[in-house]
C-alpha cells in the first residue's frame, strides 16, 4: 500500500481522525455543495476532509467553509504537481471522487479514479454510471448516487467504523483491479484481441 511514499510534510499526521482526501479540479462538475453538505453532517464525528487542488469553485468553497464554520473539518491545501499526489494520498484513510448528476458524466470514468485505485486506498464515490460501477466491480469502496450528501455522510461513517484490515482489503482490491483493467499493457492487449475478433467477424461475413 505504497508505504515507501513519504508523507506530505505540509500536513501533520493525525491518527485520531478519519481523513478523506479529494484531489484534483474544484469545478462545478465535482459538486462541492453536496460535498460540503456531507462534511456538515459529519461535523461531530472525528472526520476531516482534505482538499488538494483548485479551480473555479475554490473561492466559493473557501467562503462556505467560513460561513458554515467548518474550518476544523475541511482543509483547503491548494494545488500541487501531480507527482506530489501520492504523498498526500498517504495521509488519507479514504479517497473521494464525486461528479454531479449529468448523463454525460455518467458515461465517463474520472481519470483520478484510476490513480486512486492504483494507489491502494479505499474509495468513497458520490457519482453515477461508469465511475460508480468501477468502484463496485472492484469492491474498492463505498458508493452513493450523485448529489446524495446524506448517503455520502453515512458511507463516511460506515467506512470509518470498519477495521483497518477491512479498509486495507478494499484498497488492495482497487489496486488489483487497476492493474487488471487500466494498466497500459493490459489495455493494449485487450484492444488487440478486440481488433482480431473484428477482423475474424469481417472475414466470416465476406
Amino acid at each position: 500500500q505504497n508505504q515507501d511514499v513519504e508523507l506530505a510534510a505540509e500536513l501533520e499526521p493525525r491518527s485520531d481522525l478519519f481523513q478523506i482526501l479529494f484531489a484534483g479540479n474544484m469545478g462545478e462538475a465535482q459538486d462541492f455543495p453536496a460535498i460540503l453538505d456531507a462534511a456538515e453532517r459529519c461535523r461531530d464525528e472525528k472526520v476531516r476532509w482534505l482538499i488538494v487542488g483548485d479551480g473555479r469553485m475554490t473561492a466559493w468553497v473557501q467562503n462556505q467553509i467560513v460561513e458554515r464554520n467548518l474550518q476544523e473539518q475541511v482543509l483547503l491545501l491548494g494545488r500541487y504537481p501531480a507527482e506530489r499526489m501520492p504523498s498526500f494520498y498517504r495521509h488519507a484513510d479514504a479517497l473521494l471522487v464525486s461528479l454531479r448528476s449529468d448523463p454525460i458524466f455518467a458515461m465517463t470514468i474520472p481519470g483520478k479514479l484510476q490513480s486512486y485505485l492504483a494507489f491502494g486506498k479505499p474509495v468513497l464515490g458520490m457519482l453515477d454510471g461508469e465511475g460508480a460501477e468501477v468502484i463496485e466491480r472492484a469492491k474498492a469502496g463505498l458508493v452513493c448516487a450523485s448529489g446524495d450528501s446524506i448517503a455520502l455522510s453515512e458511507n463516511v461513517f460506515n467506512m470509518s467504523c470498519l477495521s483497518q484490515g477491512a479498509r486495507e482489503k478494499m484498497g488492495n482490491n482497487g489496486q488489483r483491479y487497476a492493474k487488471e483493467e487500466f494498466d497500459r499493457n493490459t489495455v493494449i492487449q485487450k484492444l488487440e484481441s478486440w481488433l482480431r475478433e473484428l477482423v475474424k467477424m469481417k472475414k466470416g461475413n465476406l
